[in-house]
């Protein structure tokens, strides 16, 4: 048997019947993400989708999911407990739940919330529209041009320290920058760049889907932080607090392989009250099909309001 890609085990979860019918929990434990104050964002999502997708028929694909992250969630045990809000001979609709126990050993905390649709891969795909928009134009530049480390040199311009604390042999996904456009107006700037996992041991839609799902959040936060330098300061210094608040995510191609080359674009749209908008589309690299689209908004609070 193939050896497991590291997010393999990330998006993994397993059944917990001491709690109940359709309650999961994750495999690997939460404390690989070292140096965070709380559990990736991803990992919630990535989760939580793995855990509906088996209460779903092996022929159901996810094809949106709309989480809320209400509280901080730990490097304790999380337990996902989903409800079958529908079931249709073509559509499905789960609810996650994501709890914790809390500090003093009480009440479960609901730390994050998701509400997952699935659709049937029998639905005849005649008569229908069908177009997408393309992919970025980044003329003859490929994956292989770009350093598999000039990612992180280019996030510790803006942040002390790596902003992912993998070991490289862990890392869930190879991230290869490739063109950032930045002017004075934040939302004009655009980050587009080249991801892939590395080889999947399972290649059914329900984990590359949710691998999708948790590459759709990796420093994705960061694009309304690197479209505003002047305002952040170097390396972030006038960043006091930085969290997601929802994600919104679409996935378009239920045949997408995130072991192969996709390109991503990334831009802000609005800083308001605190809370930014992000905006991320994803393609296949070689087909140039659309395969994912997602939003973001977070919360974003500096240390002073004047320019540095």
């Amino acid at each position: 048997m193939a050896q497991r890609a590291p997010i393999e085990s990330y998006v993994a979860v397993t059944p917990v019947p001491d709690l109940g019918a359709d309650v999961y929990t994750n495999e690997r434990s939460l404390s690989s993400q070292k140096g965070r104050e709380s559990v990736f964002g991803g990992l919630l999502m990535s989760q939580a989708i793995s855990a509906a997708s088996a209460t779903v028929p092996q022929d159901f694909y996810v094809y949106t999911s709309s989480s809320s992250f209400l509280r901080p969630a730990t490097r304790d045990k999380i337990v996902y407990r989903v409800e079958r809000l529908t079931e249709g001979r073509n559509y499905v609709t789960r609810q996650v739940r994501a709890v914790q126990r809390a500090a003093d050993g009480s009440d479960d905390n609901l730390v994050y919330l998701a509400t997952i649709s699935f659709q049937s891969k029998k639905i005849p795909t005649g008569k229908v529209l069908d177009y997408a928009a393309p992919p970025p134009v980044l003329g003859n530049v490929v994956p292989d041009d770009i350093s598999e480390h000039a990612h992180r040199r280019f996030f510790e311009n803006y942040q002390s320290g790596s902003l992912q604390a993998f070991k490289p042999e862990d890392e869930p996904f190879d991230w290869r920058p490739a063109r950032h456009t930045l002017t004075r107006d934040p939302t004009e700037y655009r980050a587009t760049g080249f991801s892939r996992s590395r080889p999947l041991s399972d290649h059914s839609t329900a984990v590359n889907l949710a691998a999708l799902a948790y590459m759709s959040d990796e420093i994705l936060l960061g694009i309304a932080i690197f479209a505003n330098p002047e305002v952040v300061g170097p390396q972030s210094r006038n960043v006091a607090m930085a969290a997601s608040l929802n994600h919104h995510t679409w996935f378009h191609d239920p045949n997408v392989r995130v072991d192969e080359w996709m390109v991503s674009e990334r831009w802000t749209s609005c800083g308001a009250d605190g809370r930014t908008l992000i905006h991320q589309r994803i393609w296949d690299l070689k087909s140039g099909r659309l395969v994912m689209t997602c939003t973001q908004e977070a919360l974003i609070r500096l240390k002073t309001s004047s320019k540095l």
